[in-house]
């Protein structure tokens, strides 16, 4: 089977190509995102809230990804057999949702065996930020289980906050970017940092950093696949043509005329 691994993604860092990531949920947007050609698709904890309904993206749990993360791996399993549109399939990532993280390393190394065994996926992010000194354990334990590690540093994403970047911020993200690496880490997502540092990180790692805010020194960037294409009930407000607005005028029409009666 024709599939991307995450050496690959080395690879095109050393080359100086950049890795074009998505966060999915489900195994269609998963699909049409490997024809569009998405190297890493990523499984994001955000499905708690985008998909469940959940209050908090705390509340996902391990049973919640394996689910979506197996869609997902199916998706790129089924396309790379396939070879449809001569693309490798793209290396599968999966979050580790709160409640493992927070339980210690042996929590995260069961939850990351059961992402290997019943979800097929590559790797798993570990996203800690605010505790850096405990993602080295993180790390290891999923290395342990069998599966490459993508761990999330830098500060916590506030939409329109503040970008950091004074030297001791970049210094203390040099610091535990470094750390990582040199534990074993196969990424890294570099978040809520300035173009700068995130320039500086980039040159300095062997490993890839990429994430949602990445300037184009990064080493490539991730997109969510909602908010991509502006899918989500909120932009039902107004009158600006999107995604979501044109879904619900088809809706309405359709099931308008059940309503009365003309089908």
């Amino acid at each position: 089977m024709n599939k991307l691994t995450v050496k690959d993604l080395h690879r095109m860092k050393a080359e100086g190509k950049k890795i074009a990531a998505a966060v999915v949920y489900d195994y269609q947007v998963a699909r049409i995102c490997q024809f569009a050609g998405a190297n890493l698709l990523s499984v994001g904890d955000s499905l708690g809230k985008n998909v469940l309904g959940q209050a908090d993206t705390d509340d996902c749990t391990v049973d919640n990804m394996i689910t979506f993360a197996s869609a997902v791996a199916r998706a790129r399993d089924r396309q790379a057999a396939l070879d449809i549109a001569e693309r490798p399939g793209a290396v599968v990532n999966v979050d580790m949702p709160t409640v493992p993280s927070r339980s210690g390393p042996k929590e995260v190394e069961k939850a990351a065996r059961r992402f290997k065994e019943e979800a097929g996926v590559d790797m798993c992010k570990i996203d800690i930020r605010t505790r850096e000194e405990e993602l080295v354990d993180e790390v290891q334990a999923v290395i342990e289980a069998g599966l490459a590690v993508y761990p999330q540093i830098g500060f916590e994403y506030v939409y329109g906050g503040e970008l950091h970047g004074l030297p001791a911020e970049r210094d203390h993200v040099m610091k535990w970017a470094h750390a990582l690496q040199d534990a074993g880490a196969s990424m890294i997502d570099l978040t809520m940092v300035t173009r700068q540092v995130y320039a500086d990180v980039c040159r300095s790692l062997r490993i890839p950093v990429i994430g949602g805010q990445a300037p184009p020194e990064a080493d490539g960037k991730i997109q969510v696949s909602f908010g991509l294409v502006g899918l989500g009930a909120g932009n039902l407000e107004g009158t600006d043509a999107n995604p979501a607005r044109d879904l619900y005028q088809r809706f309405k029409k359709i099931l308008d005329g059940i309503h009365g009666g003309q089908w």
